[in-house]
C-alpha cells in the first residue's frame, strides 16, 4: 500500500500537512485527507496539483 507525505503550496519540511496518507477525496471545496491510522485532516479551498508514487508525495495547491 502506498503511503503518501502531503504538502500545501511547496515542498518544503514546513509545508507538510499530513503524513501516510492512504486516502484522498474532494467534497464540497475541500480536501479531505485520512491517514493510515483513519485521522481525518480537512483542507479548505485546496486543490490536488501532483500526485507522484515513485516519491510517495501528494501536492496540494490554495486555491486564490
Amino acid at each position: 500500500m502506498c503511503e503518501f507525505t502531503v504538502y500545501l503550496d511547496g515542498h518544503e519540511d514546513g509545508d507538510i500537512v499530513a503524513e501516510k496518507v492512504i486516502k484522498a477525496t474532494v467534497k464540497d471545496g475541500r480536501t479531505v485527507l485520512i491517514d493510515n491510522a483513519g485521522k481525518t485532516y480537512r483542507v479548505d479551498n485546496a486543490v490536488i496539483t501532483k500526485v507522484d508514487t515513485i516519491m510517495a508525495e501528494l501536492i496540494l495547491k490554495t486555491a486564490e
